[in-house]
C-alpha cells in the first residue's frame, strides 16, 4: 500500500519521458523477505513483487522494513546498501506531488 501511495502522487505529464527501474530488496522481517520492482515509464509508476528479475534495474536498495519506511518518508538512503545509480531515487522523488490535505473525500 505504501508503494501505491507513491504511484498516485506521480506527476504523470512531468514524468512522461522518465524511464527508470528500482528494485527494493526487503531483508527483514525474515518471514516477509521480498524483492519489489518499481518501474516509472510513460508517467506511470508501477510495482510488483519479483523473485528473479529478467532485466537489471538501474538501482537496487537492500534494506530492512524500517529503513524502507524511512526512505519513503524522505529521510534518504544513508546507511542502506545500494547497487547502481543512487541518483535514480532522488529522480523518482522529484516527480512526486504534495498531497492536498483539503481534498474533499466526501462532497456535500
Amino acid at each position: 500500500m505504501l508503494l501505491d501511495s507513491l504511484a498516485i502522487r506521480i506527476d504523470g505529464p512531468r514524468a512522461w519521458d522518465a524511464d527508470l527501474t528500482i528494485d527494493l530488496v526487503v531483508t527483514e522481517p525474515e518471514a516477509e523477505r521480498a524483492r519489489h520492482r518499481l518501474t516509472l515509464h510513460h508517467g506511470a509508476l508501477t510495482h510488483r513483487e519479483t523473485a528473479a528479475p529478467r532485466t537489471p534495474p538501474g538501482l537496487v536498495l537492500t534494506l530492512t522494513k524500517r529503513q524502507l519506511l524511512g526512505v519513503l518518508a524522505g529521510q534518504g538512503a544513508g546507511g542502506i546498501a545500494t547497487e547502481g545509480d543512487p541518483a535514480l531515487l532522488e529522480r523518482l522523488f522529484s516527480f512526486l506531488t504534495k498531497p492536498d490535505p483539503n481534498f474533499p473525500i466526501v462532497t456535500p
